[in-house]
């Protein structure tokens, strides 16, 4: 099977080759990651151990860092090649990065066998780490022939993804087999890797609980406190097509009874004009974040008629999640009113902050459990479900004040003493 899925990659290079060049057309991608996916390098390669992780997107990043971080206090000296997928994780990291010494962004080579060996050649990677995921079978299989260690971090895989590889289990099984350790992220990761590769699973915590709160501009948070002052909040995260339809027809409901802004973050900023049309059409007078310079706080007094007649706020911006969780009385994490399967809905808990999802969450089933079981994150089904919700939330001061004492007694937990237990990366890296 293997060996058809290397023929074909070889096949259809030339197709792939056109297609990555046709996405900079829309901005998915760029000159550099194009040459990055065709095994091109755009770093020198750095003298000394390298360690290579790769995070498909900002959700992966961002636990991703976390694991950098970690390592970084044992091998200060390491250097460290991060690859993502997306031109928005990159985005998303770049600044992180940079605070980060020997530690190096790339986009991912496609899996295609000549780009994955020019990318091996001059890379030459001592130890490798894929998070949660990606599984890449001739990336996987060059890596065994070379003698490189490869880890499988925070694995998941959901029930579509189970099902799917479940139609070729001796495919995935050759794959998995060839890891060094997959490191599952919950009990229920575990048993459906092991339906695999049981001789190779083990069972960590879910990384994104040892993440830091997601990062904050202290002078938008500035700025939006005054537009938000004695208003509720409910801030809207990682949106889908048709989830802003029903989050604005709840507002249009709580308007009736509160005095709420709204602020929608697109899971895809790309989406902005779609996004206005939609609050166009519901007849709400919204502002875009671009159009909003917090680094002149005096903009916002000069002229309050036209942030008070605001109800909506969507943000066209990058990295900004954090700042505007904290605005939040009741936090939304989108994704989940669509079969998409959910984004972390841990990061608003982390900042104290009640969340609202819809029941599509196959990716991110073992955190809904927990956090339901906490009492911190509720389930709705539909407009009418987050109206309900939002106003016994808005209402019950103490209820809201409650959640936030539970969610900063959620610590971090033992993920990353875990993962120095089974990687032993002192005997990779030492």
């Amino acid at each position: 099977m293997h060996r058809l899925y290397k023929t074909l990659s070889c096949i259809i290079s030339p197709l792939l080759r056109a297609y990555f060049y046709a996405r900079c057309l829309y901005g998915k991608d760029r000159k550099e990651s194009v040459c990055n996916r065709f095994g091109i390098a755009s770093h020198p390669r750095p003298d000394g151990k390298l360690l290579w992780i790769h995070a498909a997107s900002i959700g992966e990043s961002t636990a991703a860092l976390t694991f950098i971080r970690h390592i970084k206090k044992q091998f200060p000296d390491l250097n460290i090649l991060i690859t993502t997928i997306t031109v928005t994780s990159a985005d998303v990291l770049g600044p992180q990065i940079e605070k980060i010494s020997n530690c190096y962004h790339q986009y991912v080579v496609a899996d295609s066998p000549c780009w994955v060996k020019r990318f091996l050649d001059y890379w030459r990677v001592d130890v490798a780490v894929f998070m949660e995921s990606e599984i890449w079978p001739n990336i996987v299989d060059s890596l065994l022939q070379r003698g490189i260690p490869l880890f499988l971090l925070s694995a998941r895989l959901s029930p579509t993804a189970f099902k799917r590889w479940s139609l070729v289990p001796g495919f995935l099984a050759d794959i998995l087999k060839k890891f060094t350790a997959i490191m599952a992220q919950s009990k229920l990761d575990a048993q459906r890797y092991r339906h695999f590769s049981p001789k190779n699973t083990t069972i960590m915590d879910n990384l994104k609980y040892a993440n830091d709160p997601p990062p904050c501009n202290a002078n938008l948070l500035k700025t939006f406190q005054k537009i938000c002052d004695g208003k509720l909040v409910l801030v809207a995260a990682s949106t889908h097509e048709k989830e802003e339809d029903i989050l604005l027809e709840a507002h249009r409901k709580l308007r009736k009874e509160f005095d709420v802004i709204s602020i929608i973050i697109p899971r895809h900023p790309t989406r902005t004009k779609d996004v206005a049309g939609v609050i166009e059409k519901h007849n709400l007078k919204f502002l875009l974040r671009s159009q909003i310079d917090e680094s002149h706080p005096e903009t916002w007094d000069k002229n309050p008629e036209k942030f008070a007649a605001t109800e909506i706020y969507c943000i066209d911006s990058f990295g900004e999640i954090g700042t505007f969780f904290r605005l939040a009385d009741v936090c939304f994490v989108g994704g989940t009113l669509v079969p998409i399967g959910g984004h972390n809905i841990y990061e608003p808990v982390s900042l104290g902050k009640p969340v609202i999802h819809g029941p599509f969450l196959d990716n991110v089933l073992a955190m809904r459990d927990f956090l339901h079981s906490q009492e911190v994150a509720f389930e709705i089904h539909n407009s009418d479900d987050i109206y309900k919700l939002c106003k016994k939330l808005f209402l019950d001061k103490k209820l809201r004040k409650k959640i936030t004492e539970i969610s900063k007694k959620i610590t971090r937990n033992n993920a990353l003493a875990k993962i120095d237990r089974v990687m032993q990366l002192k005997k990779w890296l030492g």
